[in-house]
């Protein structure tokens, strides 16, 4: 197997929560101001903003007075919509982002073979691929199959969800591998970006091409427990057609969810964060 594992507050462009709780995560910058919205609350988005939402429930919201919503573990490209959610929301406010590049010189931010573990990843080594700080955003609670079909059905765990930014120029292929520690999905947030899967760690075997424009999501994929704590997936790679950043969203396994009575069943929030 191929193993990759991987604060100001300005309200202006995606508007205010009227209540529940708020914070700029780790990676939150002036120009791509990034936030959690927790604990239910009312939020106004003004202008252009990727919302996500990394619950197991729909958010709802009502453009000239009709539903629509944004899908459980999925990603919406909004402006000027109201959204009232009782679980967790994440914004990144796309106003001010005239140049994504430049977000690699903020602190905390890594090229992928300066990461631990990763200089010795066949293909890492000077790959312009650059990663953010990590931030743990919620805790979910789901049962493995809901989150993702091909795993056996069990009881419902909790899963610590972390997102991170990538960024890599026009071109870049950001290498092949099959196995994570955490089921993932990517959210597009600037240029045109791939995923590709593959028969094989081998790029003539390309079978599927998943184009991502900014705000669209990927499913989490056919995964496979690997009996190590893991999981196999098809082989697979990011591929950065124009210059892209984009959002990675992991779902970590932490154990058995609580009892009901100790959390809140219907958002499929655990009882702590």
């Amino acid at each position: 197997m191929t193993t990759l594992t991987t604060p100001q507050r300005d309200f202006g462009l995606t508007g205010e929560q009227t209540d529940g709780d708020i914070r700029a995560l780790s990676f939150s910058t002036p120009n791509l101001p990034v936030r959690v919205f927790q604990n239910g609350g009312h939020v106004e988005i003004g202008s252009r903003a990727i919302v996500v939402n990394p619950g197991v429930t729909p958010v709802p919201f009502y453009p000239s007075g009709l539903r629509d919503h944004i899908a459980p573990l999925g990603a919406a490209f909004l402006r000027e919509v109201s959204l009232r959610s009782d679980t967790t929301l994440v914004t990144l406010a796309l106003d001010r982002l005239s140049a994504p590049a430049d977000l690699c010189s903020a602190p905390g931010w890594r090229r992928l073979d300066t990461l631990p573990g990763m200089a010795s990843v066949p293909g890492a080594a000077g790959l312009p691929l650059f990663r953010s700080p990590r931030d743990r955003v919620t805790t979910i609670q789901a049962t493995p199959d809901r989150l993702a079909p091909t795993l056996p059905p069990g009881p419902p765990q909790c899963w610590g969800v972390f997102m991170n930014l990538w960024f890599a120029p026009a071109g870049t292929a950001c290498l092949i591998h099959n196995s994570h520690p955490f089921l993932e999905y990517h959210v597009q947030i600037s240029g045109d970006g791939a995923m590709q899967k593959f028969r094989r760690n081998d790029p003539s075997t390309l079978y599927e091409n998943q184009y991502l424009a900014p705000g669209a999501a990927h499913g989490i994929y056919a995964v496979q427990p690997a009996g190590d704590g893991s999981f196999l997936y098809p082989w697979h790679q990011y591929v950065a057609r124009t210059d892209c950043l984009w959002l990675a969203v992991e779902l970590v396994p932490e154990g058995p969810a609580p009892k009901p009575h100790t959390s809140d069943t219907h958002t499929g929030q655990c009882c702590h964060h």
